[in-house]
C-alpha cells in the first residue's frame, strides 16, 4: 500500500501512538501497520475489496489511521483532500456514517497533542476517579481542539472520548 508521504510523516511523529484516557483512548498506527489495519474496513480478509461507491459503503478513498480503543471505532482519513481530513465512524452499525474528527491531519496531530495533555494522569478508570479533569480543563481542552479546527468541525468526538 503507497501512502501519502505526509501521512507517514505526521503520524510517524505522533508520540506516543497510543492515549489512554480511562476505560478508553486512542491509537495510531505506524506506517508498518496500515496495510494490516485496513481489513475488516477497506478489505476482507482475503484481500477482496470491501469498498463501494454507494451512500453507506466503505469508500476506497478513505484508509484508518487508528482506532478509539474504547468503542474500536476507525479512525480515517479521507485522501481526496490535501489536508487529509480526518474521520471516525461507528462500526458494526450495517453502514458507515463519517462524523468529523479534525478538518485535516494537521489539526488531528495538534488535536492529539492536546488530549495526552488532559490524559496525563489519567491513563485508567483509578487514576481518571483518584484525578478526575476539572470543568476549567474540560472546557479549555474543548476550546483548543475548537480553535485548532476553526468552526468547521464538531468537537463532540472529543467530548465523547473524556465521557469514557
Amino acid at each position: 500500500m503507497k501512502l501519502p508521504d505526509l501521512l507517514v510523516k505526521t503520524l510517524d511523529g505522533l508520540k506516543p501512538l497510543e492515549i489512554s484516557y480511562g476505560a478508553g483512548g486512542l491509537k495510531v498506527f505506524a506506517a508498518t501497520e496500515f496495510e494490516a489495519e485496513q481489513i475488516g474496513f477497506a478489505v476482507d480478509t482475503d484481500g477482496s475489496s470491501l469498498c463501494d461507491t454507494d451512500e453507506g459503503c466503505w469508500q476506497s478513498n478513505w484508509i484508518v489511521i487508528g482506532l478509539d480503543t474504547g468503542l474500536g471505532d476507525p479512525i480515517f482519513i479521507d485522501t481526496q483532500s490535501d489536508e487529509f481530513p480526518v474521520f471516525t465512524a461507528i462500526h458494526g452499525e450495517g453502514s458507515w456514517e463519517p462524523e468529523p474528527v479534525a478538518i485535516s491531519l494537521k489539526a488531528f496531530a495538534q488535536c492529539w497533542g492536546e488530549f495526552a495533555n488532559i490524559a496525563k494522569g489519567r491513563s485508567n478508570p483509578v487514576e481518571q476517579d483518584e484525578n478526575p479533569p476539572t470543568e476549567e480543563e474540560i472546557d479549555g481542552f474543548l476550546s483548543r481542539v475548537q480553535k485548532i479546527n476553526g468552526a468547521k468541525a464538531d468537537i463532540e468526538f472529543w467530548q465523547d472520548i473524556l465521557d469514557y
